[in-house]
């Protein structure tokens, strides 16, 4: 049986790169399939870990409140301090929580096409004690689960440092290998390339 593991998406950013592109609205909710990018990975999120899916919201948070669902919405207040800021605030959060986790799966909302084989080879990695990170690009970086003996590391970040470094850092870490990682999304020249790909391929995502 899997260990409790809660999910939170982080998505407060401004998305400045994607507005100065073009980009018309909040970045999350750019229609990717039909559906708001942030909806596309809550969705992800859900089909693994149902009722346990948290957005960090802060830029136009009321905005993309109120166009997504399946999730409990986080907001944090000082959300332009930067990435390392936001996943501190969402950690604190959780682990408030009465039903504390024993791990978070801490994902990215402009990461739209993860597929959730990888996700869930994730998870049943995850023995408790190490982290366990997605491998793409020639790096570790998110999605990546962290035990509750990591979340004072997570607590302790601010400013832009996000996860990435912090992984990098530890020896004990679990990685999975997961290319479509690599495909974020920060400009709308990267929504047309996503786009134009699905079109292609018939699909939009594994």
């Amino acid at each position: 049986m899997r260990a409790n593991i809660g999910a939170v998406i982080l998505a407060a950013g401004r998305g400045s790169r994607f507005a100065n592109s073009g980009g018309d609205g909040p970045k999350q909710l750019v229609s990717i399939d039909g559906l708001p990018m942030l909806q596309q990975v809550i969705n992800q999120a859900n089909t693994l870990l149902p009722g346990r899916v948290h957005s960090l919201l802060g830029s136009d948070w009321q905005a993309i409140e109120q166009q997504v669902v399946g999730s409990e919405v986080i907001i944090n207040p000082h959300w332009q301090r930067g990435l390392g800021n936001s996943i501190a605030c969402a950690v604190k959060h959780l682990s408030a929580a009465p039903a504390a986790y024993e791990g978070l799966l801490v994902m990215l909302g402009d990461q739209p096409v993860l597929n959730s084989s990888g996700l869930a080879e994730m998870l049943d990695l995850f023995d408790g004690d190490r982290a366990v990170c997605a491998s793409y690009a020639g790096h570790a970086g998110v999605p990546a689960l962290f035990p509750r003996a990591l979340f004072a590391n997570l607590i302790a970040l601010d400013g832009d440092t996000g996860a990435r470094v912090m992984l990098q850092s530890l020896t004990a870490k679990i990685t999975v290998p997961m290319p479509e990682a690599a495909v974020d999304i920060d400009t709308v020249e990267d929504v047309n390339r996503l786009r134009q790909a699905a079109a292609q391929s018939g699909k939009f995502s594994g």
